[in-house]
């Protein structure tokens, strides 16, 4: 090995290589120090820009960048405690709380959040110890007072808030909202020296909304001239504040003056201000009473249009409204309401549900077809959107095109959804058979009965399609016989087993059946009283017979009943 010998005059050389380079390296340092301090500035403005426009994980990500750079910054951790309480996350809310106070351990503000995320959290004495102790430190913040009163008043402690609300009269005066407060902490203790409270009010501060208070109390111990006296004075005062309009309505309406009743009704609900949730609670209510919506059709009409006019774009709203004009013989309205809405909400899903709901209710076929289409454009593999639209196919003669809707919802279906697959496949059977492919048809119910042996609507139909080919008949009478042991009350269910009785040569046991369906609606069916007729033809009952065809006949004028009819008329009859 070779060792490199440095001649002595460049030892000194080296050496002040050497200190250069220490004091370089210590330089940068203290300039990274410098640089990461002013990045974690600009992040933590960064995190405040985003919490404030309320972008929760932005910011959330920068103050977690910010406290991973200085662990010292107490504003960062207050505000990372502030974005896990939104989301419900008090224990680790908690901890970046305890962290800024280790920092800060007298800072009022982060004491104060303390205190709320104990109330958000629901530990309740906690939050009054460490409101109180808040208090004594700066009892110059009146609004402590403010949240003390709110946390005894969720406890029942009334007296205590009682307490409180004295001190901050004593500082700030006596105002209505305190009046208010004072009211609702006394009402459920002394009903009368609540009134009180509000009357004295009153008497010296004609406050609109402490009297149209007192309006409604006295609306509430049925003294309607009294309440509309106090709701008068708070209109004097406020011509446009909605409580005591709408108080004056109700008024109105129990005096049954119901031209100044509608008059106030109608202000109240078309002010846009007002929630809209409170208008379609009250709207509900008005359409459960029967014979008032009889009464004055029109007139409520024109209250669904005003508060529409005020909240054009209130789905339930809207969606109420239609249900009314349905109700009322107005389904052209009702259309042109749920299409209006649709048109606010195009990719709305609830939006279009229950826009198709109301056209399938009003059975518009060609519209369903044109809507379901629209919606399964936006929501392509729904199978509720699906099946509505397959029916419209199939209502307006699309044979081969509902059926491949519905094969298509089959193919969809995830295995285990028993449920949608029977009602799927039960389609399927019945469009196969009106198809004419009797043999698919059969073979698609009996799918069915595999997965639900008691689906009666499918037993109904298989027993009745082999009635009509005569095919099968003990099978099918089996088969019928489970229908009307479940559903015995059933017409159509009552008319396929007489009809099988009857094919299988027992129309005196048919006879018996046909009665019972006829006790249970069948006088509205063609096919029931064509079938009694024939049976009862067939036990040579001819007259009674041509009774019932014609009945059925007068319902829908059948070449083939007219036929029978004139067969076995006798001359002269």
């Amino acid at each position: 090995m070779v060792t490199l010998q440095l001649p002595q005059y460049f030892e000194p050389m080296w050496k002040r290589v050497f200190i250069l380079l220490s004091f370089i390296v210590l330089a940068s340092c203290g300039y990274r120090a410098e640089v990461a301090a002013e990045e974690s500035g600009v992040l933590f403005h960064q995190g405040l820009k985003m919490f404030y426009l309320g972008d929760l994980p932005q910011a959330k990500d920068c103050f977690k960048r910010v406290v991973s750079r200085q662990k010292d910054n107490d504003a960062a951790f207050y505000y990372l405690a502030q974005i896990a309480g939104y989301a419900g996350q008090w224990k680790e809310a908690e901890q970046y709380l305890q962290k800024a106070l280790k920092l800060d351990p007298g800072n009022y503000w982060y004491r104060l959040q303390q205190a709320k995320l104990a109330v958000a959290a629901g530990n309740t004495e906690e939050a009054g110890l460490l409101y109180e102790n808040l208090w004594l430190d700066n009892s110059d913040k009146t609004e402590l007072l403010y949240d003390r009163i709110a946390l005894y008043m969720d406890s029942h402690k009334a007296d205590k808030a009682l307490e409180l609300l004295d001190t901050l009269e004593s500082r700030e005066g006596v105002t209505e909202s305190g009046v208010l407060l004072r009211f609702n902490l006394t009402v459920d203790r002394d009903k009368e020296a609540a009134r009180t409270i509000l009357r004295e009010y009153a008497a010296h501060t004609p406050a609109p909304r402490v009297l149209s208070h007192l309006g409604d109390l006295e609306a509430g111990d049925g003294e309607m001239e009294k309440a509309g006296e106090y709701y008068q004075k708070a209109l004097e005062s406020d011509p446009a504040f909605m409580p005591a309009v709408f108080g004056m309505a109700e008024v109105y309406r129990m005096k049954r003056q119901f031209d100044l009743y509608f008059q106030n009704i109608n202000t109240f609900l078309a002010y846009p201000q007002v929630d809209v949730r409170m208008k379609t609670d009250y709207l509900k209510q008005i359409l459960e009473t029967r014979t008032f919506v009889a009464t004055f059709q029109p007139q409520v009409d024109t209250l669904f249009q005003n508060t529409r006019s005020a909240h054009r774009t209130d789905s339930t709203l809207a969606y109420i409204y239609a249900g009314f004009l349905i109700q009322t013989q107005n389904p052209s309205g009702a259309l042109e309401v749920i299409k209006d809405n649709i048109r606010y909400y195009p990719n709305d899903y609830h939006a279009w549900y229950q826009t198709l709901g109301v056209i399938y209710y009003l059975k518009e076929w060609p519209l369903l077809c044109e809507y379901g289409s629209k919606a399964l454009e936006i929501f392509p593999d729904d199978a509720d959107f699906g099946s509505l639209y397959g029916l419209a196919l199939w209502q307006t003669g699309q044979l081969d095109q509902a059926i491949a809707r519905f094969e298509r919802i089959l193919s969809l279906l995830k295995k285990n959804d028993k449920t949608n697959k029977v009602q799927t496949l039960s389609l399927l059977g019945d469009l196969y058979h009106e198809k004419g492919d009797w043999e698919r048809s059969f073979s698609t119910y009996e799918e069915v009965l595999r997965l639900e042996g008691q689906n009666l609507p499918v037993l109904n139909n298989y027993a009745y399609y082999l009635s009509l080919r005569g095919e099968q008949l003990e099978k099918a009478l089996s088969m019928s016989q489970v229908t009307i042991e479940k559903e015995p009350n059933n017409s159509t269910y009552l008319d396929t087993y007489g009809w099988i009785l009857h094919l299988l040569g027992r129309s005196a046991e048919a006879r018996n059946i046909f009665r019972q369906a006829l006790a249970y609606g069948g006088k509205e069916s063609v096919e029931i009283l064509n079938h009694y007729g024939d049976v009862l033809n067939a036990l040579n009952e001819p007259l009674m017979a041509i009774v019932y065809w014609q009945q059925a006949y007068a319902i829908e004028p059948r070449e083939d009943i007219r036929k029978k009819i004139e067969t076995n008329k006798k001359p002269g009859q």
